[in-house]
């Protein structure tokens, strides 16, 4: 008979009001924000979620392919091409 897998339980620390703050804060500035998805270009899984208002250069490894790819953000920007119907 197999006995079930025990469940994880992981270590954090309490959070500080000041930072419980900042994070409430960041969260609500973040509302009005358009997201993206940050796609590894040599397999394209998904690297990490950006946010409208981010610039900059941005370094990530792809769980899958393993490659460290750094990414300059402003050439990875969402391009609207008008007279072409939107994809599902």
């Amino acid at each position: 008979m197999m006995q079930p897998a025990p469940i994880r339980e992981y270590k954090r620390k309490p959070l500080t009001p000041e930072v419980r703050d900042k994070l409430e804060r960041s969260h609500r500035e973040s509302l009005d924000l358009t997201e993206r998805e940050l796609r590894c270009p040599h397999c394209s899984r998904f690297i990490a979620t950006l946010y409208s208002d981010i610039s900059g250069h941005f370094k990530a490894k792809c769980g899958n392919c393993k490659t460290i790819t750094i990414f300059n953000l402003g050439y990875f920007r969402r391009v609207r091409r008008y007279g072409r119907e939107r994809r599902g």
